[in-house]
């Protein structure tokens, strides 16, 4: 799979930022899908916890499926990747981390440019032709759940974007650290931060047997 391309919050709208309902779409150019998010940080809650110490990941899932007669339309295959978006309070601006060769890391000095780089759509290589399930209908699911991510997890997952696994997972690390980090991921979901979740469907397409 390839893509191309105690704490007190701050939560105020920042400067440049109005205020849209967060949206996933996925788009065709002929049967290769385009999966883009909008108006993420429209309303600057993302944007007051990254600031506040909080790093934010994206993980994106795109599901392809084949529509059956009968039944339930069929399960084919699935991609997910993860984006994570955060503060840097020494240079001020605004971190992009983004999976790819080489991975992908870019600096932005304000929300407004951030939230401009998390809107460039994301081109999968995922095509029924190379599904093997057969001629047919088939469409794509795209979903995108975006959370909070503390220090350990931001290291964690910048270790796995760049091909390396973290000792928690590999086996290597504390596991009693490990539990540690897990309660403190329970503790920031209750504390009542904010977490989002969207869905968007394509087009279904035909595919011809050849």
């Amino acid at each position: 799979m390839l893509l191309r391309h105690a704490i007190v919050l701050s939560l105020a709208l920042p400067a440049g930022l109005t205020a849209q309902s967060p949206t996933l779409t996925v788009t065709l150019q002929t049967t290769t899908p385009r999966v883009r998010s909008t108006g993420l940080l429209a309303d600057g809650k993302f944007v007051g916890l990254m600031r506040s110490g909080f790093p934010l990941r994206l993980h994106y899932r795109l599901e392809l499926w084949k529509v059956r007669r009968s039944w339930f339309d069929q399960f084919v295959r699935e991609v997910s990747w993860d984006v994570v978006a955060r503060n840097d309070p020494l240079a001020d601006d605004f971190v992009l981390l983004r999976p790819g060769g080489g991975r992908s890391l870019t600096r932005y000095a304000t929300p407004e440019e951030l939230a401009a780089a998390l809107e460039i759509p994301y081109t999968v290589t995922v095509r029924p032709e190379a599904s093997g399930a057969g001629s047919g209908r088939y469409y794509f699911v795209a979903r995108l759940e975006v959370t909070t991510l503390n220090d350990t997890d931001l290291r964690e997952l910048s270790s796995w974007l760049s091909g390396d696994v973290g000792p928690a997972v590999s086996g290597e690390g504390n596991f009693g650290a490990a539990l540690a980090r897990g309660a403190q991921r329970v503790l920031v979901r209750l504390a009542g931060l904010p977490r989002l979740q969207l869905e968007a469907r394509s087009p279904t397409i035909r595919i011809d047997g050849r």
